[in-house]
């Protein structure tokens, strides 16, 4: 008889204290979009600013990007954490939500296999 397990975990990170849901609203103005998502358990960020790398899961791909997949109001931003640093200032941000496990990402597919950051704006 084969038994089988499902867990969840991601991180909710407010103002000054984290929670169990993976989601950082109204990210503080004086923090940049690095500094916040270095908050979040499980991202890995090394550099700074434009430079910076993310890596939600660490490395599940031999010869493509190992990065996560960037959404901004629900729509792919191709070129990464560059990409969404120049599309939209921080003070901008409404939330950042990071999706982990495969049942969250699952709905992007396989872009999604590196992990799934979704930026909304106000």
């Amino acid at each position: 008889m084969l038994w089988s397990c499902h867990t969840t975990s991601s991180t909710h990170v407010g103002k000054s204290h984290a929670h169990e849901s993976g989601t950082i609203e109204n990210p503080g103005m004086a923090l940049t979009l690095v500094d916040h998502l270095r908050k979040v358990p499980g991202v890995s960020v090394s550099g700074e600013g434009e430079n910076a790398t993310v890596n939600i899961r660490g490395i599940n791909s031999l010869n493509s990007s190992t990065g996560p997949l960037f959404v901004l109001n629900g729509m792919p931003v191709f070129g990464g954490l560059r990409s969404v640093i120049q599309a939209v200032p921080v003070t901008e941000i409404k939330s950042i939500r990071v999706l982990k496990n495969p049942a969250e990402t699952g709905i992007y597919g396989i872009r999604g296999a590196n992990g799934v950051i979704e930026i909304t704006t106000k």
